[in-house]
């Protein structure tokens, strides 16, 4: 009979999911020792090689990553026994991993506040990132939802729209395109700044335009994009939600340009085999109410 204890659970995921003993005890609040102490037991007790190192990068065996699924099986379980005894308890609490498209900063925390108010007994983890990570995270549902733009089609997903998001073209003030309606032609001639490959802002913008950038300014923060416009190196494409601010301000311009602005919308996403707990619930039915904000 194979036995494990749940440190040697949590301790394995940890691992595998972050690719390192050093990740994995800083989250689990524990040493690196006593993290590599626990895989070490559970490999013991299976009976067979579940990790491989190279370097600092630690990876499954084909054995590791059969029994990760079964890993994740399990904390998802406990996990949500957990939170559905503490939901019953107060059915206004709990806790809420939430994962974001760097984009979407601008109107989260503003959600965030207002959901905090009507649940002030609720927590929550915000992480701010790619969409790389973000797809990672819907592969191993370590966030409860997330919030990004055009959700992958290829993964089984429950997504839902709950505000427009318009892709614009912005420049410099003193920048010569500007009070013209320009083509796409007209911009390709421009140095273009975008958002680095895989982002979901620059596959929108080259699917719908066909445009093909130009230049190696690849950039991966839209505040480093408008610094980059507002120091004239080229012309910009960002969600408009992120520039309202230096818009009103004047500090950059929008270029009246074919097939722009680009809308499209943001999505609340989870993968379709998570049990949402209550407050997730909430929070899901909170967002597409109130994505006005």
């Amino acid at each position: 009979m194979i036995n494990y204890t749940l440190k040697q659970l949590y301790s394995f995921e940890a691992v595998v999911r972050t690719k390192s003993f050093t990740k994995a005890s800083k989250e689990l609040f524990v040493t690196q020792p006593a993290v590599y102490m626990q895989v070490q037991q559970l490999t013991k007790n299976i009976g067979s090689d579940l990790i491989s190192t190279r370097g600092k990068i630690v990876t499954p065996t084909h054995i590791g990553k059969m029994f990760y699924q079964t890993c994740l099986d399990i904390i998802d379980t406990l996990e949500n026994s957990k939170l559905a005894i503490e939901q019953t308890l107060d059915p206004e609490a709990g806790h809420l991993q939430i994962a974001v498209a760097t984009t979407t900063n601008s109107f989260v925390s503003r959600i965030l506040a207002k959901f905090k108010a009507e649940f002030p007994r609720m927590t929550f983890h915000l992480e701010v990132t790619n969409r790389k990570m973000l797809l990672e995270k819907l592969i191993d549902n370590s966030a409860d939802l997330i919030i990004m733009g055009e959700p992958p089609l290829e993964m089984d997903l429950e997504t839902l729209p709950f505000m427009e998001n318009p892709l614009i073209a912005i420049a410099h003030p003193d920048h010569p395109l500007l009070g013209k309606n320009n083509s796409i032609k007209d911009l390709n001639k421009e140095t273009l700044i975008t958002r680095e490959e895989g982002s979901g802002t620059r596959i929108t913008i080259e699917r719908i335009t066909g445009m093909k950038f130009n230049s190696d300014i690849q950039i991966n923060s839209n505040e480093a994009i408008i610094e980059a416009v507002q120091a004239g190196l080229g012309i910009g494409f960002v969600s408009k939600h992120t520039v309202n601010l230096e818009l009103d301000n004047g500090i950059i311009k929008q270029l009246t340009a074919q097939k722009f602005p680009i809308t499209r919308h943001w999505y609340i996403v989870h993968n379709k085999k998570s049990r949402l707990s209550p407050i997730a619930k909430k929070f899901k039915t909170f967002i597409i109410d109130n994505g006005d904000l």
